[in-house]
């Protein structure tokens, strides 16, 4: 019954689809700007940033391409003011139409009955998931550097703690700027959904640093000296709304 239920909502949606008369396949471009959060995977601070960007795309053939843009993040790894300018090559999908979206929907199903089914009864969280899983237009992967400029100072806080003996000792917390040029390696994942020639994007997106520009300082358990760790992984998870040309 559930099955059904969700293949009749699903028809419903893709009878309108058709009256998108454009070429999905026929813009080579794409301009794009949303907001993100970032959250680092070294260091004991696991708060989440901000990231805004704007981003533009070319595609040379139907599949290759590559992205390039600007990125602001107002705080990173708790240092104020991070300015990067990523630059990728791209490997994408077509990007697909209505006509597709019987196959997509069937995959979904299926993809529901193997993870998930057996573990949810709540339909209309299915329901959401199964028009995300055979909606989406597009699929595409991306390799690229990100050099940018660190631009505010460090954040070193201070406390202070009664030791065994008695006196007063001082431990340190925060981040270190060790260094204001900045370039990472990155690796995302973008998935599109198509209305007419906008799209709603999200991208998940991996960056090794391989300068040496921030380093986590955290107290010791052993010894009243701080440990610096240099902060090398970051991961953005990042949305925005896209025009195609």
């Amino acid at each position: 019954m559930r099955r059904l239920l969700i293949v009749l909502v699903l028809l419903l949606v893709s009878v309108s689809l058709p009256a998108q008369r454009i070429d999905p396949n026929g813009f080579t471009r794409e301009l794009s700007a949303g907001t993100g959060i970032g959250a680092q995977m070294t260091g004991n601070d696991n708060s989440p940033d901000v990231n805004i960007w704007l981003n533009y795309s070319r595609y040379y053939s139907r599949h290759v391409g590559f992205r390039s843009g600007v990125q602001y993040m107002p705080s990173n790894f708790g240092v104020d003011d991070f300015l990067g300018f990523p630059l990728a090559m791209s490997l994408r999908t077509g990007m697909f139409d209505y006509s597709n979206y019987g196959y997509g929907a069937m995959l979904a199903l299926d993809v529901l009955d193997a993870f998930i089914w057996n573990y949810s009864d709540d339909i209309f969280a299915d329901l959401f998931a199964i028009f995300l899983l055979s909606t989406i237009n597009r699929g595409e992967i991306f390799f690229g550097i990100t050099p940018g400029l660190v631009m505010g100072d460090s954040n070193i806080r201070q406390a202070y703690y009664l030791a065994p003996d008695g006196s007063v000792k001082t431990e340190y917390h925060g981040t270190k700027k060790a260094g204001s040029l900045y370039c990472s390696a990155d690796a995302g994942i973008n998935f599109s959904w198509r209305i007419w020639r906008f799209t709603l994007n999200l991208t998940p997106v991996f960056h090794w640093n391989f300068t040496d520009n921030y380093r986590i300082y955290s107290a010791n358990e052993d010894s009243v000296h701080p440990q610096d760790t240099p902060a090398r992984w970051f991961f953005n998870l990042n949305f925005g709304l896209g025009f195609l040309f």
